[in-house]
């Protein structure tokens, strides 16, 4: 079994070593691909000993976030044609495989009629106070909730096109594998607030080159509204964590994706986990001990 790993990165050091560190333990580093959006020298030192990719960043185009999945789906495509799985996360996803054996036979195994599987997603809620990272994250924030956006079909078998945010496929169908998990990192990176105003101005400047072109699409009111309305965002799912059921997970997590699964979605070409649908009984999860230290 064959395994490759793809991210696209812009600043996201702390991130990106966490990204690098986690995934080469489940293959060699030369398995790790990270497209390096802007060529940021310090990226290539992060990331010594994988397979970096330059990419330009010289304008911020409206449609940013359409062309950078575009592009992370072709690359996860073309290497198919050499690796039997490829995982394709943003650089604060972090896959967990909870069951015996490794990753790949695990994958190997899976005989499931899908182009792709979703790993359980969990996004990350800060623990309150001042927190010791260097016992490792899940020690230092155990707590998640069940999560519809970032249960994500990105261990891939076979060609896929993938939604804005990798959320879901397009014309294609995906399982839930309650073996593995992808955590969220988010809210929990130490660095948190200057990565909200730097992608505040990313947005901005978008704006900017979209108002400048000779015929500007229309910008809605909610346009990369994690970005430029990251307190809202942020309050909400505080929210929806704050009135969540807890999931027993100490036995595995076989009823969270049961859940997750209930709620995937076709709509139109587009087959999700809906948010709506869960954000009505949100669910929460402690980590168990024995899976803290495995991030």
């Amino acid at each position: 079994m064959k395994l490759a790993f793809v991210t696209m990165v812009w600043r996201d050091y702390w991130l990106l070593e966490k990204w690098v560190t986690h995934n080469a333990q489940y293959v060699d580093k030369r398995a790790l691909y990270v497209l390096n959006h802007g060529g940021d020298p310090r990226i290539d030192e992060i990331a010594a000993g994988c397979n970096v990719i330059h990419i330009p960043r010289e304008e911020l185009t409206i449609d940013l976030d359409r062309r950078r999945w575009d592009l992370l789906g072709g690359v996860t495509n073309g290497l198919l044609a050499f690796y039997d799985r490829v995982v394709c996360t943003d650089v604060d996803e972090l896959i967990v495989y909870t069951g015996q054996g490794s990753l790949q036979e695990h994958l190997e195994a899976s005989q499931a009629d899908t182009i792709a599987l979703s790993p359980v997603g969990l996004n990350l809620i800060p623990s309150e106070g001042e927190v010791d990272l260097s016992q490792g994250v899940l020690n230092a924030h155990p707590q998640a909730i069940l999560s519809a956006k970032y249960t994500k079909p990105c261990i891939v078998r076979s060609r896929v096109v993938y939604t804005i945010g990798g959320h879901g496929l397009v014309r294609g169908r995906f399982t839930i594998d309650p073996e593995l998990l992808l955590f969220h990192l988010h809210y929990v990176t130490p660095d948190y607030a200057q990565r909200m105003a730097e992608r505040q101005e990313i947005v901005a400047q978008s704006k900017a080159h979209n108002a400048q072109s000779g015929q500007p699409a229309d910008v809605g009111k909610r346009f990369w509204i994690n970005w430029s309305d990251p307190a809202m965002i942020r309050e909400k799912e505080f929210g929806h964590f704050a009135r969540a059921t807890e999931v027993p997970v100490e036995q595995g997590f076989a009823e969270c994706a049961r859940l997750l699964q209930a709620a995937v979605r076709t709509d139109g070409k587009k087959v999700v986990v809906d948010h709506s649908q869960m954000a009505k009984e949100p669910r929460r999860v402690v980590i168990p001990q024995s899976l803290r230290s495995r991030l």
